[in-house]
This record gives C-alpha cells, structure tokens and sequence, in this order.
C-alpha cells in the first residue's frame, strides 16, 4: 500500500527530474515483523511499515538515482533506533539522518535534503563552510524538531 498519493507522487518525479543531479543512497533501519506493541525491551516498532513504504514511494519517483536499502536491525544486531533513515552519496557515510516516521512535516526536509545530497550542495554560505573546515575536533549537529 503507498503512503503517497498518486497526484503527490508525479509532483515529486517532476521535481525530482528536474532538481536531481547525482545519485543518493537511502538507508531505512527497521524491525520488520515486530507489531505495533512497544515492550520494556526495545522490541517492537510503531511506525517501521509505514516508513518502509513511504520510503519506497520517494525511492520511486527517481529510481534511477535514489537507491534505497533497508536494514533489519534485529537480523544484524544494529544499534540503530527504529524507524530511522539515512542519506548520504553512495560509498560514502551517511551523514543525515532522521529518527521516526518521516511524515507530515519532516517530510518536506527529507525531499529538500534528498535534492542538496544529489546537487553536492549544503545550502550554506561560504563564511560559514569556511568556519566550519577550520574545526579540528569532531562536532555533532542534532535538530529536534515539532510541530508544537
């Protein structure tokens, strides 16, 4: 089933086709088979069917640059926290991610991110990337966003 409309699907291969200029991988950690129910030991996952699928319907819109992999953390043992998806250049670490089900709000900056990773392009000014290449030490950005 696709979370996406098919009207807000062809929206999104026409902005695609127009904005995408390289390839982007996807990764999407899950725990597929889990259920809804969330137990005292982590096990479970509300929301991983969905973002599978929504995952899916963005993959589809430009399946010639978005490449999608999906990754069960209980198969493998990740740490990774379920739902999350990440985007980064293929053969490259992914350096954005998003925790939970990418809809609703989130969704505009998953496309919006989806496109700068395809364009090499970080949307910030050269001040600031000039800054940012003079830090020595590791440094951590993390948003938390909501709608309240």
């Amino acid at each position: 089933m696709a979370i996406l409309s098919e009207q807000l699907k062809e929206q999104l291969r026409a902005r695609f086709e127009e904005r995408l200029a390289g390839p982007v991988q996807m990764r999407l950690f899950t725990r597929p088979g889990s259920g809804r129910l969330i137990l005292p030991s982590g096990l479970g996952c509300a929301t991983c069917d969905e973002a599978r699928q929504l995952a899916e319907d963005v993959q589809s819109a430009a399946p010639d640059l978005l490449a999608l992999e999906v990754i069960d953390v209980s198969a493998n043992g990740d740490t990774h926290e379920v739902p999350t998806l990440t985007l980064g250049a293929p053969g490259q670490e992914s350096r954005i991610a998003w925790q939970g089900l990418t809809a609703g709000y989130e969704f505009a900056t998953v496309v919006d991110a989806i496109e700068r990773v395809s364009r090499d392009e970080a949307g910030l000014s050269e001040r600031t990337l000039d800054r940012l290449a003079a830090l020595t030490d590791p440094l951590e950005v993390m948003v938390f966003a909501t709608p309240t």
